[in-house]
């Protein structure tokens, strides 16, 4: 009977949630390279001391801080510090990661009179030429996270900004031998969040809940004015595009409960849940007996066949999950399994302008219903090689192809009136399997330095790894020191 309670335990803990990832900083941020390399499953100080639910367990005396170095392959060198202290009974613990200014956007341009006098354009008057169109950059603008979390009365609140958020905005520019009024391009997101979380447990067994907000505001928008007449003979301000969109999300969990705990063993059971939406409110901009005038929008507003597209998603995410823990002597063990279930559901609705410029439903609109299920396994080892001084971690994660069940309700209309409707269903169950593997050392110097990294082992095809070759064994992509008096 103990036998097969042993073995339940280490079914049950062949598992991970979403939730175990919840209180860390916003995805894409950071995690220490002794996280990333076990997937999550053995964190340490430099992963804790930030996390409104963990920092009590983080130990110093006076501070605590850490330095790490991440060759991302499409930002470039990404660099972290993060540093904590307390005051009085008061934890305060800094943070910040990126690329600075890297990448950022330059928009070269000459001061110059014009050989050709522009549309509107003063005659012998120095105007800003631009050999390009101005813009505000894309996917590589430099990216800047800051985080700050106040430690008191056992409880975590961490409040979190990141961007990479960039902007043009000039007057009277010359671009292509015409003049511009003026230009305005915006391009990037602006994300704070606040997060709060108990940081010791309610019960003997567990449970820490957490909360947290995120506010994610996304521009793409570009607007500017033709001095005089435009080419197509209008004069005005324009809207060129318009694909704002504000995405808050709610994010709460149990943190956590421990069931089982016996010989070594630990199981625990988690629940998590996420609501998302996606919010649009845009401009577009239309001619009406030779001006420009603007017009609002519920979705997005961009030049091509379908201009205009009212849109709107709301996403909920719960995730119950299992996990467990083994360890023994320099040997130790974390496996844990995630179940998310999301239910979903969109509005794409394409509109179009009628005789009169009332913006109508033209065209194909779609309202669609989404269930996703796709649960992963990952696996972590800490083998301790040389006690308290270096240690080898080694980690895997196995996801299933998601299980989707999906409904559309489709509609067409011809300029507000609807001409055909009917509803799909498409499921999709795909049997393959998306793995990764990673290996990193952590070596302390003393207790109180230590060095953190994952290095450039990866599975290159089925059971065949690159290891000693270049980018294997001895090639470190993300390194770390940490600190602490």
């Amino acid at each position: 009977m103990k036998n097969k309670a042993l073995i339940l335990s280490l079914l049950l803990s062949m598992t991970i949630a979403m939730g175990a990832w919840a209180q860390n900083l916003p995805a894409g941020i950071w995690t220490s390279p002794q996280s990333t390399t076990t997937e999550g499953r053995f964190r340490s100080n430099a992963d804790d001391f930030i996390r409104p639910d963990a920092y009590t367990g983080v130990k110093f005396n006076k501070w605590f801080g850490i330095v790490s170095f991440l060759n991302d392959a499409a930002m470039g060198p990404i660099a972290t510090a993060g540093f904590a202290t307390k005051a009085s009974n008061v934890y305060i613990g800094t943070f910040y990661s990126g690329n600075m200014w890297s990448n950022a956007p330059i928009n070269n341009y000459t001061e110059e009179v014009p050989n050709t006098i522009p549309n509107g354009g003063i005659v012998d008057k120095v105007y800003s030429v631009y050999p390009f169109s101005p813009s505000a950059g894309s996917s590589s603008n430099p990216v800047n996270n800051t985080a700050i979390l106040i430690g008191v009365a056992d409880m975590g609140f961490r409040l979190t900004y990141r961007t990479n958020y960039q902007s043009f905005k000039e007057s009277d520019i010359v671009f292509s031998d015409q003049l511009y009024k003026n230009w305005q391009v915006e391009w990037g997101y602006i994300a704070p969040q606040i997060a709060w979380a108990m940081a010791k447990d309610l019960t003997k067994n567990g449970i820490r809940p957490y909360l947290a907000i995120d506010l994610i505001f996304t521009r793409d928008y570009e607007k500017r004015e033709t001095s005089g007449s435009d080419s197509n003979g209008n004069i005005g301000e324009e809207t060129i595009r318009s694909l704002n969109h504000y995405d808050p999300s709610l994010s709460v969990g149990l943190g956590g409960y421990t069931f089982y705990n016996q010989d070594g063993f630990k199981a625990s059971v988690d629940f998590d849940y996420i609501l998302t939406l996606n919010i649009y409110d845009n401009e577009y901009s239309y001619a009406e007996d030779g001006k420009y005038k603007t017009g609002k929008i519920k979705g997005t507003f961009s030049p091509g066949s379908f201009k205009y597209n009212e849109r709107s998603f709301m996403s909920n995410s719960f995730t119950p999950s299992f996990s467990g823990s083994w360890s023994k002597d320099a040997l130790a063990l974390k496996l844990k399994f995630n179940m998310p279930l999301t239910f979903s559901s969109e509005e794409q609705n394409g509109m179009d302008l009628d005789n009169s410029n009332k913006l109508v439903y033209h065209l194909d609109s779609n309202s669609t219903s989404t269930f996703t299920f796709r649960p992963d396994l990952r696996l972590a080892m800490q083998y301790k090689i040389i006690p308290n001084r270096l240690t080898l971690n080694v980690g895997a994660k196995i996801q299933a192809t998601a299980i989707k069940l999906e409904t559309v309700n489709k509609e067409n209309y011809e300029y507000g009136v609807k001409k055909a409707s009917k509803k799909e269903h498409k499921d999709a169950v795909n049997g393959s399997f998306a793995s990764q593997f990673s290996i990193g050392p952590t070596f302390n110097f003393t207790e109180n330095a230590w060095v953190e990294a994952t290095t450039g082992v990866k599975e290159i095809a089925g059971d065949s790894f690159d290891v000693f070759a270049s980018g294997g064994l001895f090639s470190f992509g993300s390194i770390l020191v940490a600190l602490r008096f």
